[in-house]
């Protein structure tokens, strides 16, 4: 996987490097808005699955262990699970540029960025492109024999949204590697991402023949999650944001 070229370089005051600027190398690290776009990247992460779990409890006729997210698109109150997928899509959109000053100097300044608007676009595009009625929800529903356009349109960004995110963990078990500091955290993502893969593949397995493929989606989405909320946590309780932290003087 050749995903990950090396990012620039960091300047000494903590801003993105010549000719590394563009709409996503605008923020500078540490800054008040470095942190606020870390923080809301999270937090939209966490309401997401929040959202989706909260609601699969308690909508009528749905099955959050046989039945995927996507379900929850449809039917009458639909509209809660595609806008919940539309703000995901664009808070991780909008919070890819705080990666490049946290990654600045090293493997995944440039890349982890650029997957993030990719991961952030598909899921937008899952919202606007809705499943067909399947394993029965909605309840009532029939089925189509073939899937229509707009259901393969979703499966398409769907699996781009899963691929991509599978693929930050990967360049960030690349980039901490190299990283004296961080070189436990490359394990914890390198599993994550191993995580994520077999809970995705059992799903598909699962999902074509009716048993629990629901439950082990929600289990790929909550591992990337709980990954990204030790992370943020960790540099929060650094009070740095940056991986490559520049020695200090004294």
């Amino acid at each position: 996987m050749s995903l990950l070229p090396a990012g620039g370089d960091v300047r000494a005051g903590g801003g993105p490097a010549p000719g590394r600027r563009g709409a996503l190398g605008l923020v500078r690290a540490n800054s008040p808005a470095h942190w606020a776009l870390l923080v809301t990247g999270l937090a939209g992460s966490v309401l997401f699955n929040l959202t989706w779990f909260i609601d699969g409890l308690i909508r009528s006729g749905y099955d959050p262990v046989v039945q995927p997210v996507s379900a929850l698109s449809l039917g009458p109150v639909g509209w809660v699970q595609v806008a919940n997928f539309a703000v995901f899509g664009a808070v991780g959109v909008i919070t890819a540029p705080a990666w490049r000053p946290t990654l600045a100097g090293g493997t995944g300044a440039v890349w982890y960025p650029r997957v993030a608007v990719l991961a952030g676009a598909a899921t937008i595009g899952a919202a606007v492109f809705s499943q067909d009625p399947a394993l029965g929800y909605p309840p009532g529903a029939i089925a189509p024999l073939h899937p229509s356009a707009h259901a393969q349109v979703h499966n398409v960004v769907a699996y781009i949204s899963l691929i991509a995110t599978i693929a930050q963990l990967v360049i960030l078990a690349r980039r901490f590697r190299r990283e004296p500091r961080w070189r436990g955290w490359a394990a914890a993502a390198l599993v994550t991402a191993c995580l994520m893969v077999g809970f995705l593949a059992a799903f598909g397995i699962l999902i074509s023949h009716g048993g629990p493929g629901g439950t082990f989606e929600k289990l790929a989405s909550l591992s990337a999650t709980v990954f990204g909320i030790s992370l943020i946590s960790r540099l929060i309780a650094r009070r740095d944001a940056r991986i490559s932290a520049p020695p200090q003087a004294g």
